[in-house]
């Protein structure tokens, strides 16, 4: 039985351990780490909408001709945790009248449902899947105590068969993450395998006060305001720059290192 072991913290006990139910999985379809399952059109797509607009009009390109790829806040996203592929090819039929059958290669890997009256039928109709279908997941996951995982489906995917349903795993305590999947639609399907299906982010549980401010005082006016000139005062990575000072500079970070 095969470990794979991610280090997700400044600590070194900050270890998320993975382990196979099947011996030699890990070497045919493991997890890894999200940035290894970045979406095709992402990795395509262009920073500007325009050649001629980067090379001839600066104004105009900082202000609105930037596409999303220059939006630092979804790669970090797409990039966070680890994700986990279908582990073997998965056929799934589903019929007009609500049934449904499935098949794989091997018969070590099996899939079951949740009645709709577990699920679909408390959901609003507009947003109703044909079917939930729950994976029987032959990774398990252990986190150090007090670290949950959070479950995400493959948001930046935008898979026209499925989706994953979201929650959180006390992963510390309780290690199956069996996945709910929410078919969109009748017929016959095939995921293959290695396709991206969930996305895992570790969390603290923590407790945590708000404040919610009338009147915003001067030293987080003077805060933001500081922020946005060290990103706006650069034509790039402005961001990125910024978020690596600010490592630096921060006394919990020095603290951990």
């Amino acid at each position: 039985m095969l470990k794979k072991i991610f280090k997700f913290g400044s600590n070194k006990d900050d270890v998320i351990e993975i382990w196979s139910r099947f011996p030699g999985l890990a070497d045919v379809e493991p997890p890894k780490e999200s940035k290894y399952f970045l979406p095709k059109w992402w990795t395509t797509a262009q920073k500007w909408q325009s050649e001629d607009v980067k090379k001839n009009n600066i104004r105009d390109n900082i202000t609105n001709k930037g596409t999303i790829k220059r939006c630092p806040a979804v790669p970090e996203f797409m990039s966070m945790g680890i994700t986990i592929p279908m582990w073997c090819d998965m056929q799934v039929e589903i019929f007009d009248d609500g049934s449904w059958k499935w098949n794989t290669p091997s018969n070590q890997f099996e899939m079951s449902s949740h009645g709709n009256g577990q699920l679909k039928d408390l959901l609003p109709k507009n947003v109703q899947p044909e079917i939930v279908l729950k994976t029987e997941c032959p990774w398990l996951i252990k986190t150090p105590p007090g670290i949950s995982m959070l479950q995400l489906p493959m948001m930046w995917h935008f898979s026209t068969v499925f989706t994953t349903a979201p929650g959180v795993i006390w992963t510390d305590i309780h290690h199956e993450i069996n996945q709910q999947l929410f078919f969109k639609k009748r017929g016959k399907h095939m995921i293959t395998r290695g396709t991206p299906i969930a996305q895992y982010i570790p969390i603290r549980r923590e407790s945590w006060d708000y404040n919610v401010n009338k009147i915003v005082p001067d030293e987080l006016k003077y805060a933001a305001d500081q922020s946005t000139l060290q990103v706006r005062t650069k034509f790039g990575s402005g961001y990125q720059m910024h978020q690596i000072d600010t490592v630096k500079e921060c006394p919990y970070h020095a603290a951990k290192k």
